[in-house]
């Protein structure tokens, strides 16, 4: 079957300078929406007060990393991944109003045959409750449930996510 018409057209392409707002706008629209499912309200405020200064991601673009983005048919950031060269997948983030479209894993098909390439032996990642269905779905293995505390507060906010691993 064809797409409609109006479906939106993605492209994967690696992460430009001129995508670090997009991209930090994105992160917390995706913490504070997609997590709502899954954490409380207080957990995604220590984890995202606010969205992060976006020369944060260009920083991080320049470390040897890669980082890619999808974009829409107007070139508007609308996923973000990035790999770290020894097989870290730190970040995946995906705009919740293009969710459920199969972002998460052309991100993840793109990054995992760039560690491939890199010839590194295992990914790994640190999963958040929403994304690790994703994760599990592409053969990662869970390896512990990590509980630690994020945020400003004394003591800062009890949190959880899962390190996962799998070979690329």
């Amino acid at each position: 079957m064809a797409p409609a018409d109006d479906a939106p057209s993605y492209t994967v392409r690696p992460f430009r300078p001129g995508d670090a707002a997009d991209v930090s706008a994105l992160f917390h629209a995706a913490v504070h929406r997609t997590g709502a499912r899954h954490y409380a309200p207080e957990q995604l405020v220590a984890w995202s007060p606010r969205p992060p200064d976006p020369a944060r991601f260009v920083v991080r673009s320049g470390d040897g990393r890669l980082a890619l983005v999808i974009v829409d048919a107007r070139d508007r950031v609308v996923a973000y991944g990035d790999l770290e060269r020894d097989g870290h997948l730190d970040l995946l983030y995906c705009h919740p109003d293009h969710g459920g479209r199969g972002l998460a894993s052309r991100l993840c098909d793109a990054l995992e045959e760039q560690a491939r390439a890199w010839k590194v032996p295992f990914l790994f990642v640190e999963a958040s409750e929403a994304a690790r269905p994703v994760f599990e779905r592409r053969g990662y293995a869970t390896e512990e449930r990590r509980d630690f505390r994020v945020g400003g507060r004394i003591g800062g906010v009890a949190i959880h996510n899962y390190r996962m691993t799998r070979c690329p």
